[in-house]
């Protein structure tokens, strides 16, 4: 049922709960495919001051490093995607482009007054994809 998964890492706890639950997921599949979707936040402003990849890349890679490392120990086949970009847009993009059956990602938990005044990346990706969301605490 679940071939394509895609789970968007971001250094969280809840972040790695989510990978932990794709890996799960993908196990019992048995022939799955997992896909952790990093994204670094490009700001417009960002390109004046420095560069936002270099700057961001060396945690970029840590956080990659413990979401593969969780699915490495479940003998997990995966890839890893890093993308630019504002993290929702990218992250509904590419789960549209890659033909995911299914995207796994962890909630911030910003309570429902601040999610309502700031938003949330889970929000707006539970509300415009287009393949099933699991989203994991």
């Amino acid at each position: 049922m679940y071939k394509n998964i895609l789970v968007a890492a971001d250094g969280s706890e809840n972040s790695l709960r989510a990978t932990e639950q794709a890996a799960y997921i993908a196990s019992l599949e048995g022939d799955a495919q997992v896909k952790i979707v990093s994204v670094i936040a490009i700001d417009v402003y960002s390109d004046m001051v420095y560069d936002p990849i270099e700057a961001h890349g060396e945690a970029q890679r840590e956080i990659i490093k413990d979401a593969a490392q969780v699915l490495a120990d479940a003998g997990i086949d995966h890839e890893i995607v890093l993308l630019h970009g504002r993290p929702a847009d990218e992250i509904i993009r590419y789960a549209t482009e890659s033909e995911a059956d299914l995207l796994v990602m962890g909630s911030r938990g910003l309570g429902a007054l601040r999610e309502f005044a700031l938003g949330s990346v889970s929000h707006k990706v539970l509300t415009h994809a287009k393949c099933p969301v699991l989203v994991v605490k």
